[in-house]
């Protein structure tokens, strides 16, 4: 455990003064900690391995975990998606009126008034106003 590579060493210092009225309830519901029974060296042995194998884990071993859960999502997500784009590709086939129709309604002979009201019609009918997209 001298190992400064170790993982998190460090990381609680410095160590915040113990308070005794918080040790004296924690004793009282949980014990004393029974230091002669523990096998103190065979714990950080253990507990060192532990952390050694989850620090040499590479990046993949997180995603097998959850690949289970993930793999049906990640289909329910592309068949949405599929459909969003199926429903905007046939919304998206509405002619729009364009400016060039207008200046060739006026051009061959329908009052400007009567052009310009009938693309603005067109247009509201075949836009949101809204959102500003096609219907």
């Amino acid at each position: 455990m001298t190992d400064s590579r170790t993982l998190g060493a460090g990381a609680f210092r410095p160590e915040p003064a113990h308070d005794p009225e918080l040790g004296a309830l924690l004793r009282d519901v949980v014990g004393e900690t029974p230091h002669g029974l523990v096998n103190w060296t065979t714990l950080a042995a253990r507990i060192c391995d532990r952390v050694g194998r989850q620090a040499a884990a590479p990046w993949w071993s997180y995603a097998t975990q959850w690949e289970r859960r993930v793999i049906p999502l990640a289909l329910a997500a592309g068949i949405a998606a599929a459909a969003a784009l199926w429903t905007t590709a046939s919304a998206s086939t509405t002619q729009v009126p364009s400016a060039s129709a207008l200046a060739t309604a006026v051009v061959s002979g329908t009052p400007a008034e009567d052009a310009a009201s009938q693309f603005a019609r067109s247009i509201t009918n075949a836009v949101d106003l809204a959102a500003g997209v096609p219907e």
